[in-house]
C-alpha cells in the first residue's frame, strides 16, 4: 500500500476508571500512528461513556467512508464475550458481540474491528463467527485474557501500523495474521492474542 492509501482507525474509547483525576487514554497510541514517518494514519478519536454514546459512534462509523477509516477500535474494558461500557461494575455494562452486532447492523464489510479490551475473545469460536457474519465484518482482533496496559499499547502500535497497511479483504487478514505470527509471535503468546476471520 502507498504512503498516501494506508486504511485510517476510528476509535472509540471508555471512561477507563470512571475518577476525573485518572486521565489513562489510548490517544498516544493513536498519535504514533498518526506521525508514521513511512506515511501517516487519518484518525478518528471519540469517547463513550454510556451505552447511547457507543451506539451512536458505531452509527457514525457505519456511516462514514468506509474506504478511509475501514478498522474500528474499541477501547474499553472487557470480559469474556463482551465489552463494558459505562459502570463496569454492574451487569447493565455488558455490551455482548450479539449486542454489538445489531448496533453495527449488516452492512460494515471491508472493514475490521480491534478489540482494545481484556479478555473480550475468549469466548468461543461460534459466537465471533456469528458476529463477523451479521455485521458482513472481515475480521476481529483483541485478546483472551486480561492484560498488562503498557505492554499492550506497544502490541496495538505494531497491529494497528500492520492492519492500516493491507487490503479490508479475506486476503489482507490472511496476510496481516501471518506477519502477525511470523514476526510477532513472542508478543501475541504473552498477551493470549487472536484473530478471527469470517469463513
Amino acid at each position: 500500500m502507498s504512503r498516501s492509501r494506508k486504511h485510517g482507525v476510528f476509535c472509540i474509547e471508555g471512561d477507563w476508571w470512571n475518577d476525573f483525576n485518572r486521565t489513562s487514554t489510548v490517544k498516544p497510541v493513536l498519535e504514533l500512528l498518526a506521525q508514521a514517518g513511512d506515511g501517516s494514519v487519518p484518525i478518528v478519536h471519540r469517547d463513550a461513556g454510556t451505552f447511547e454514546e457507543l451506539k451512536f459512534y458505531c452509527k457514525k462509523w457505519v456511516q462514514s467512508n468506509g474506504a478511509q477509516y475501514p478498522i474500528l477500535y474499541l477501547a474499553f474494558h472487557g470480559k469474556k464475550g463482551c465489552i463494558l461500557v459505562g459502570d463496569a461494575r454492574t451487569t447493565k455494562a455488558e455490551v455482548t458481540l450479539d449486542k454489538l452486532a445489531a448496533l453495527i447492523g449488516s452492512d460494515a464489510s471491508g472493514r475490521v474491528v480491534h478489540f482494545g479490551s481484556c479478555s473480550t475473545l475468549d469466548t468461543d469460536r461460534r459466537h465471533i463467527q456469528r458476529f463477523l457474519k451479521k455485521t458482513e465484518i472481515v475480521a476481529v482482533t483483541g485478546f483472551k485474557e486480561d492484560v498488562p496496559w503498557l505492554y499492550s499499547s506497544v502490541f496495538e502500535v505494531i497491529l494497528l501500523d500492520i492492519l492500516t497497511r493491507r487490503a479490508m479483504d479475506r486476503r489482507g487478514a490472511i496476510a496481516a495474521k501471518r506477519r502477525l505470527e511470523s514476526e510477532h509471535s513472542s508478543m501475541c503468546k504473552k498477551l493470549d492474542f487472536r484473530m478471527e476471520i469470517r469463513e
